[in-house]
């Protein structure tokens, strides 16, 4: 029995759709929500009458979501070194260091490819000069994290980062262009996790609902199982008491036919 049990809990394990689990990896959880809650402080700290800062980003333009981020990375490593240096162990100092730190794990996973200078051309043509205040600035690093957030959250699929054709054409805006404010982006980001969460559920739910189909149709053959062997018992049961009825009554047939010769 306590085989048997052992048995049925192997065949639900393997009862369990292997393809709807996540399989982990470093490009899918490289960012969390920790990395723009710190970004976000980072913001708050920020002085609304300070002074601005002139620095160079990438102009989205018609360049798709892909394409646009991996331009804008190396931008923001380059923003974060000049513009935003803090004293040691400072609050502020920890978040730019965890930005910065999280861009470098993307690019030594290889979660987005260094442009590759033989294919694409580099994307100077959508560079701007902005002279903004600090926070402005990194609203902008708020919305290319958003993005690159919502990507890799609601694709299944390895994304495809080539550029060549974005990078060197210089096509107007289609009509079905994202728009690029921070706003917006915010708004996509937080709107996005809720429809992953709802998606995580009902996966869950459809394995929980697998894992007790499978339990029950294995439950369900055990007990057949189990019936069978006891109906063979019983039936060998009344077989041998059959038999032994049958020679009991021979027995007492011979006894009187004795006793018959006799008198």
């Amino acid at each position: 029995n306590r085989l048997t049990g052992k048995n049925v809990c192997v065949l639900m394990l393997l009862c369990v759709p292997l393809s709807m689990m996540d399989i982990p990896g470093p490009c899918k959880h490289a960012i969390t929500m920790d990395h723009l809650l710190q970004l976000k402080q980072l913001i708050s700290n920020q002085l609304r009458n300070g002074c601005s800062i002139t620095y160079t980003f990438i102009e989205r333009k018609h360049l798709s979501m892909v394409c646009y981020v991996k331009a804008t990375l190396p931008r923001v490593l380059e923003l974060f070194n000049v513009h935003f240096k803090y004293v040691q162990d400072s609050g502020s100092a920890q978040a730019v260091f965890s930005i910065q730190n999280l861009i470098l794990n993307i690019y030594s996973h290889h979660c987005i490819p260094s442009l590759n200078e033989e294919l694409e051309e580099d994307p100077v043509a959508f560079e701007r000069q902005y002279n903004e205040s600090p926070a402005q600035a990194l609203q902008r690093v708020e919305e290319v994290l958003s993005l690159y957030l919502h990507l890799i959250t609601t694709t299944n699929t390895s994304l495809n980062w080539t550029c060549e054709q974005e990078y060197s054409s210089s096509l107007p805006p289609t009509v079905t262009q994202l728009t690029t404010s921070t706003e917006s982006a915010v708004e996509l980001f937080w709107q996005d996790p809720q429809g992953s969460f709802s998606d995580d559920f009902y996966r869950l739910g459809f394995i929980v609902v697998c894992i007790c189909g499978a339990f029950l149709i294995l439950l369900t053959a055990y007990c057949l199982l189990e019936r069978k062997k006891l109906q063979r018992q019983l039936h060998r049961t009344r077989i041998s008491s059959d038999w032994g009825l049958q020679v009991v009554e021979n027995f007492e047939i011979q006894e009187d036919v004795c006793k018959y010769m006799i008198k």
